[in-house]
């Protein structure tokens, strides 16, 4: 099977797989671990939908004639560098909260890319409605913790986190291949 993928997109979506297993990985032992029992089931949800998404990464990248790049550096990892390691669910709703905001961001402007092959249009725009549903649920959560715990302390937070995802952002989008392959759009 032959390659219809440049190697700054074939490294582009291996990234954004990496991602979505990250994030996978990351509901699961949340799901697993969490003694909330209302937060079981959208946990285990969420879970299932970024592992939904790493695969269809896989299925696109393979169907477009390649293997995925190993990538273990991924978002995450630079929002771990800066932020630590979370020390609540209100730490890790509001880091998603940002995370899938980037992310919608992100897969929007690339569908706006010209040339993208069909199949990378349609893994981007099933995500892109996916990912609004994530969106959704934590944020009526980090809502109720708002009106029950103070406005001011979450503005607080979700302000940091934004401007450590901008930093982060900034800095991925001056590397190689996201440079050069978002040059039109970053």
């Amino acid at each position: 099977m032959k390659t219809t993928i440049s190697e700054q997109e074939l490294y582009v979506l291996s990234y954004y797989r990496a991602c979505e297993l990250a994030g996978s990985i990351l509901f699961g032992k949340l799901a697993f671990h969490t003694n909330i029992d209302a937060y079981r089931v959208p946990l285990t949800e969420h879970c299932l939908e970024e592992a939904e998404h790493a695969w269809r990464w896989t299925k696109v990248i393979h169907d477009l004639g390649s293997t995925p790049l190993k990538v273990t550096h991924t978002y995450q990892t630079e929002y771990g560098k800066l932020f630590g390691m979370p020390e609540n669910i209100l730490e890790i709703f509001c880091l998603t909260q940002v995370f899938e905001k980037r992310t919608l961001d992100q897969f929007t402007k690339h569908l706006q890319l010209p040339n993208t092959h069909p199949s990378v249009k349609e893994a981007l725009q099933k995500m892109i409605d996916d990912e609004t549903g994530h969106i959704g649920w934590i944020r009526t959560e980090i809502d109720k913790y708002g009106h029950d715990n103070g406005q001011e302390k979450l503005d607080a937070l979700m302000q940091k986190l934004e401007k450590m995802d901008e930093d982060v952002y900034q800095k991925l989008s001056q590397t190689e291949p996201f440079k050069t392959y978002f040059k039109e759009i970053i």
